[in-house]
């Protein structure tokens, strides 16, 4: 039956996926956030002058937060559209939770390390 005529539609393989790296993404995002951001505040400089501004913005507690809430909104919008409508529309909203949610935590790691990096070369 078709999702137009009333019926539900099952999610697909990539669906479950999106929604698997969409709500583990958050899952990560906000631990990172618990766990490592306050230390990492008070123990590496700033990573400004790599991109101006880069420190305040990903070490900022509503980054975190707004993330987690938007990659799970995404995962929720994305698996509803296609179990009501299974239109083209859901599987890009599942995808721009994908990258979203690699995006903002690689950008979260990326900031919480490269400090620490640089100064392996003092190291060597």
């Amino acid at each position: 039956m078709d999702a137009y005529q009333g019926g539900r539609t099952q999610l697909t393989k990539f669906d479950r996926l999106a929604v698997w790296i969409c709500v583990l993404g958050s899952g990560v995002m906000a631990a990172l956030h618990i766990v490592l951001v306050p230390s990492a505040r008070s123990v590496y400089s700033d990573v400004d002058d790599l991109i101006r501004g880069l420190t305040k913005i990903v070490m900022a507690p509503g980054y975190g937060a707004a993330s987690v809430m938007l990659m799970l909104f995404l995962a929720y919008y994305g698996a509803r559209m296609r179990r009501a409508y299974n239109n083209q529309t859901a599987s890009n909203v599942l995808f721009l939770g994908i990258v979203f949610s690699l995006a903002t935590n690689g950008l979260l790691i990326w900031a919480l390390y490269t400090p620490a990096g640089r100064s392996m070369q003092y190291l060597g």
